[in-house]
Parts: structure tokens; C-alpha cells; sequence
């Protein structure tokens, strides 16, 4: 007979959203001081293009390791922190490059002010934005980080211009640059937690085990779950879970839960699942002794 599933508390998803905003932004801010020191150290250039270039794969290349690595490093996949954290490095340097350049020409037309601070913020935001697409191979978080990486460039570059403006004389170079860079990282961080929050279709959040509050977006047409570190939902530290226990996959009827481990070890509102499950909104999902809750929109 199954159980009806029971309501998670709006105060428990309130502060999941807050600590998944929290965490991204920063990583974003300690990605953008770290790719700031190695700008600083390393780089020597005389030429502006080349040292703009230089700076943009610098700090592109470190807030994408660090947005890319932020959840892996929570549930402890260090595979999967490999995986992912280098091509967020590298496809957030290619496109902190390009983006910089683009960014340092739109200041140019604008003659500088907080417009032109702003728009070539987000050109430098849209580019490494990208990498979040591209190290997790989904068109959904590539668009999502296309739409946080801008935004969160646009409003970064805003408020660093409008502070510079504030201050005036009190306004030091060295001081400035190193508070625009966290501005600038904190602010990709946090718009691409807020987007993903507002647009994502379909989620699962874990709601007891290793890793309690974390959410899993689906955004691939089949997300695997279980132990192997390439699934797309990790879920750690049970023993009762198996390497690829389930997944969850898109179809036309809607999202469907296929299990893939022995009998009794899989369940969706008390009633064990042997095969497959349409999925509705709010149903609690029981991997082993992991539960989670799967969303939808």
C-alpha cells in the first residue's frame, strides 16, 4: 500500500536555496582573488591585448575551477571533481580571455561610466558563464550560465563602478582592483545559483543521508544515481545504495524512476519500485537509506 508523500517543510527549501546561493558565490569570489594573485604574479606583457587576454584566462580559467569544483568538493567525489573542475577551468579561461578583450572594447565605446563598466562586466560574465554548460555537457545549465554569467557581470560591474565613483580620491588602484574581482566573483556565483533556481524544470534534493540538503538538477535527458561518481545524483557514504542504483529519465509521460538494484532497495512513497515509476511532484524517493524529494515545474 503506498504512503502519501509528505510535504518538505518550505522553511527546510528556503534555506537550501540560501546555502546553494551562499556556496556558489563563494567559490565565485575565492576563484576571482586566486586568479587575481596569479594575474599579478605571472603575467608579464607589454602589450594591453596581450595582458587583457592574459588577465580574462587568469580569472576565467580559476572562478570556472571553482564554481565547477564547489559541489563535488561538498559530497566529496574527487573523480568527478577532476572531471568536472578542469573543464570548467579550462572552457571558463578560453571564454575569461575572449570575454575580457570583447569586454575591454565596450568600455572603450562607452568612454567608461557605469554603463559601460556594467555592459563589459557582463561580456566578461557571459564568457565564463559558459564553462558551466560545458563541464557538465547540458544545454540547460549552458543556458543557465549564459543568463547568471551576464547578469551576474552586469550587476558586479555596476555596483565595482559605482563604488569607484563613490569614493573618488579615497579610492585606491591596488585596493579597487582586488575589491572589483570579488565583486565580480561573488556576483557570477550568485546569479547562477539564483537562475538555476528560478528556471530549473525538474530536481531532486536529498533529504537525509551524507549529503542532507544537497540538490541534484536533472538536467540531461537520463540523470543516473547512486554511488559511481559519474552519475549525475551521487549520493555517498550508504551502503545500502548501489553504483548505479536508479535514474531518472525525461519522457514525453513525464519523468520516469527506473531501478536498477535489487528488489527492496529502491521505493517512492513506501511502495518498493522493482521496475519503473511516473514521478509527480513532491514524491520522496528512497534509495537505501538515502530519501530525497523530486521537483518539478
Amino acid at each position: 500500500m503506498s504512503v502519501a508523500a509528505k510535504p518538505v517543510p518550505l522553511a527546510r527549501n528556503r534555506f537550501v536555496n540560501v546555502r546553494q546561493a551562499y556556496d556558489l558565490a563563494l567559490a565565485g569570489a575565492l576563484g576571482a582573488i586566486f586568479g587575481l594573485y596569479l594575474y599579478v604574479e605571472l603575467v608579464r606583457a607589454d602589450s594591453v591585448l596581450v595582458r587583457d587576454a592574459l588577465a580574462g584566462v587568469a580569472i576565467g580559467g580559476t572562478i570556472g575551477f571553482f564554481l565547477n569544483a564547489s559541489g563535488p568538493f561538498r559530497d566529496g567525489a574527487w573523480i568527478k571533481l577532476s572531471r568536472v573542475s578542469t573543464w570548467g577551468a579550462l572552457a571558463g579561461a578560453a571564454g575569461g580571455a575572449l570575454g575580457l578583450v570583447l569586454g575591454e572594447s565596450v568600455i572603450g565605446w562607452f568612454q567608461g561610466g557605469l554603463i559601460g563598466r556594467a555592459l563589459s562586466w557582463a561580456v566578461l560574465g557571459l564568457g565564463i558563464g559558459v564553462s558551466q554548460g560545458l563541464a557538465d555537457r547540458s544545454r540547460q545549465r549552458l543556458l543557465y550560465g549564459l543568463i547568471g554569467g551576464g547578469l551576474g557581470g552586469l550587476v558586479g560591474g555596476y555596483l565595482f563602478e559605482w563604488l569607484r565613483q563613490s569614493l573618488g580620491q579615497r579610492y585606491n588602484n591596488s585596493l579597487g582592483q582586488g575589491l572589483g574581482i570579488v565583486i565580480l566573483g561573488a556576483g557570477l556565483g550568485l546569479f547562477l545559483a539564483l537562475v538555476e533556481q528560478v528556471l530549473r524544470r525538474a530536481w531532486v534534493q536529498v533529504i537525509s543521508g551524507r549529503q542532507e540538503g544537497r540538490v541534484y538538477l536533472l538536467a540531461r535527458k537520463v540523470s543516473a544515481m547512486g554511488l559511481d561518481e559519474r552519475a549525475e545524483v551521487g549520493l555517498f557514504g550508504d551502503r545500502a545504495v548501489a553504483r548505479r542504483h536508479a535514474e531518472i529519465e525525461s519522457t514525453p509521460k513525464g519523468y520516469v524512476l527506473r531501478n536498477h538494484a535489487p528488489s527492496g532497495r529502491t521505493r517512492v512513497n513506501g511502495t518498493v519500485i522493482d521496475d519503473t515509476h511516473i514521478l509527480s511532484n513532491g514524491d520522496r524517493i528512497e534509495l537505501g537509506q538515502t530519501l530525497l524529494v523530486f521537483r518539478q515545474r
